[in-house]
Order: C-alpha cells, then structure tokens, then sequence
C-alpha cells in the first residue's frame, strides 16, 4: 500500500526553550505548522539538525515535553542545544514498542531497521513475521516485563516508546542510564483519525525520508476528506454501538474520540456523541444496554467473530434489533494465525479505508463496488 511520493515539505515550526531544557510550545501559526491534524509533536529546523518536541505523550498529561535533536553529526550542533538528547540520523537499528510504530516504519520502507520489538506474536506485517521467524527481529517484553538486557545488548539508534500513565518516566529514565536513546511517542492519543495517521511524518525525521512521508499523508488526507464529503451527503444516519464489555464494566469510546471522530465522518450517529471525553469512560451494561436498543449498526465487538460470541458475553445482547438483523461488522478481517490484526497496524496509517470500510457498513448505496479491507459482518 506504498503510494508515490513527490511533495516537498512543509515549513517547520520553532518553539522557545524552558528552565529545564525543553521546548516550550506556543500556538502554531497554521502557515507553519510542520503538522494538519496531528497536536502530539512539533518540529523546528535548525537547517543542519531539527529540534522534535513530543507533548503530553501519556494519558490525562499536562504541560509535559520532551525535546530531542536530530542530526547526522554531533559536532554541528550548537553549544546551546547539546544537552538535549541527541540522536543520530538517519538512524539504522530500531526498536519500536508498539504495532503502530512498526506500521509506520514499515510503510516508510525501513522494516528492515527494526531490530526489536514488543508482542511479536501480535504483528501483522508478513515481511516482519518472517524477520521474527529468522531471528532478526527480538521480542524485547512490554511494560514492567521490558528485557531490559537484551535492549542494550540490541545496541539500537533510537527505541520508540509510548505511556498510558506517567509511571513509564522510570522505564525511560532506567534505559537513558544504560545509554540507549529513547524517544517518547503519543500518536495514540490523538482524537483525529488524520492525526494519527501524520505520525508517520514523525517517524520520517529519524530515516531523512520526510518528503516520502509528506507525499504519503496527502494523499491520504485527500482521500479521507473525499470520502467523508461522500458520507455527509446521507440523508439518514445510523445509531451506532462500539465495544464490548470486560469484567461487567463497558469501557465505551468518549463522544470526543479517535472511534466517535470516524463514525461521525462516515456519517453514522454514535449513541454517546452527547459525551465530551476524549478517552474511554466506564459504564455499567445496564446504562449500555438502555441505549443500544437503537442502534443500527454494531462495530468493533472486541475478540468476538461470531453473534455466538457475543451471546456468551451476555444473552441479553441477542435480543437486540442490532444482533436480530446481523448488523454487527468487527475490525478483524486481516488477522495473522498468531492474533495480529493489521486494523492496528496498515490501518493506523490508512484511515481512508477504515473510513471506506465504514461508509460501505452505515450506507451501502453510497460504496456499493467498495470491498471490505478491515471489517466484516459477524453471522
């Protein structure tokens, strides 16, 4: 799904320096924000090197930054700037923490870089199975369980990492003594589907391939708005369930949110757009359950590949119009043997067909030749 490449980039932004040593970041005059959609990282071009800023890169984080410097050689950069965390470009060993980062990296043509990685039996990609198989590729743990040892021994150019609370300040800061570079990402709290997908702009930074990037991202930017242009011209939009209940507890999308955003643009009526959360909120299934009798259409039912699986949850869910009229489509149509699922992956960086998909589930008319690449219905 590699796309041609021919834009030039557009101008970065700079920010100011803080006591502590990392940008402070200020309101982007949009002429030249380096980023459309994405809020999560700023970029400053110092011509020789760049400075890349990542915001609140973990959940409920405020007036959080982490500066990094890029730069082919270290003697180039300024006396002013040597106490930031320096990492060399383009960068040739990486180990990436999250299926996402691999998917970008992977799409920017540098699979080939990535020498570690978290949860290998959930990726995807054919290419970095079999460099898993061969032992190219080490599976270095996640969270608390992050072999530590095989990392440093790995001797990577940058290691990607991403947070869901502030506690994995102590994981960077255990590693950065160790001398490995690390660099923090937050493309998952993005509440924009183009958002995240831009991230691949981040990445492009520490390969040198940041016009490839650009390129890549406006033609899926073009896409996706011309398909929810597409979807806006529906007269009548669906109500829409997502998830799935774990442990009794409903851990529903907030009306402000990645999966509300694309449901929105795809022109379908999310049930909880009335909330202004952007991360999930819990709820109980009774709660859930009084508003699902309107839906129209079910997405994204957790593990579930059958209506039988959803009735074992709980068998009140069968008596839905939703589940009696087969109305349930779930994200998992590429799946690898092992449990990867590539809607984490190529479709992080491919909303336009996640919202094709989509558009074809809330209004088939609108995409009647549109073949599904993500989702499918549950029978």
């Amino acid at each position: 799904m590699k796309l041609a490449i021919s834009m030039l980039l557009a101008l970065l932004i700079a920010g100011c320096r803080n006591n502590s040593g990392s940008l402070r970041y200020q309101d982007q005059d949009p002429a030249e924000a380096y980023t459309s959609y994405a809020s999560g990282y700023r970029v400053s071009d110092g011509g020789y090197y760049k400075l890349v800023t990542v915001l609140n890169p973990w959940q409920y984080s405020r007036d959080v930054s982490y500066t990094y410097i890029l730069a082919g050689r270290e003697e180039i950069l300024p006396d002013s700037l040597r106490h930031l965390p320096w990492i060399r470009t383009p960068v040739k060993r990486v180990i990436a923490l999250s299926t996402t980062h691999v998917a970008m990296i992977d799409q920017l043509g540098r699979a080939s870089s990535i020498v570690g990685l978290s949860g290998s039996r959930f990726i995807y990609s054919p290419e970095i199975r079999e460099r898993i198989s061969s032992g190219e590729v080490v599976d270095v743990g996640y969270e608390q369980g992050l072999d530590i040892e095989s990392i440093v021994e790995l001797d990577p150019d940058v290691l990607f990492i991403y947070g869901v609370e502030g506690n994995v300040v102590a994981t960077l800061e255990k590693l950065t003594e160790l001398g490995v570079p690390v660099v923090f990402c937050g493309e998952y709290l993005e509440p924009h589907p183009l958002g995240k997908a831009e991230w691949i702009k981040f990445f492009s930074l520490f390969f040198d391939l940041e016009e490839e990037a650009s390129a890549f991202f406006q033609d899926i930017d073009s896409s996706y708005n011309h398909l929810a242009n597409l979807a806006s011209t529906a007269k009548e939009k669906p109500g829409v369930l997502t998830g799935l209940p774990w442990k009794d507890t409903w851990h529903m999308a907030g009306g402000k949110s990645f999966a509300a955003r694309l449901i929105k643009d795809a022109g379908g009526d999310f049930l909880w757009s009335d909330n202004s959360s952007t991360q999930a909120i819990p709820l109980d299934l009774e709660s859930v359950y009084i508003r699902a009798v309107n839906a129209g259409v079910w997405i994204n039912p957790g593990a579930a590949t059958s209506l039988d699986d959803i009735g074992r949850m709980d068998e009140r869910f069968m008596d839905l119009r939703v589940v009696q009229e087969a109305q349930v489509y779930n994200n998992n149509l590429r799946t690898s043997t092992m449990g990867g699922n590539d809607y984490w992956e190529s479709g992080t960086i491919r909303p336009d067909l996640v919202l094709a998909d989509l558009i074809r589930v809330f209004h088939p008319d609108l995409l009647a030749d549109h073949r599904f690449v993500y989702y499918r219905q549950l029978k």
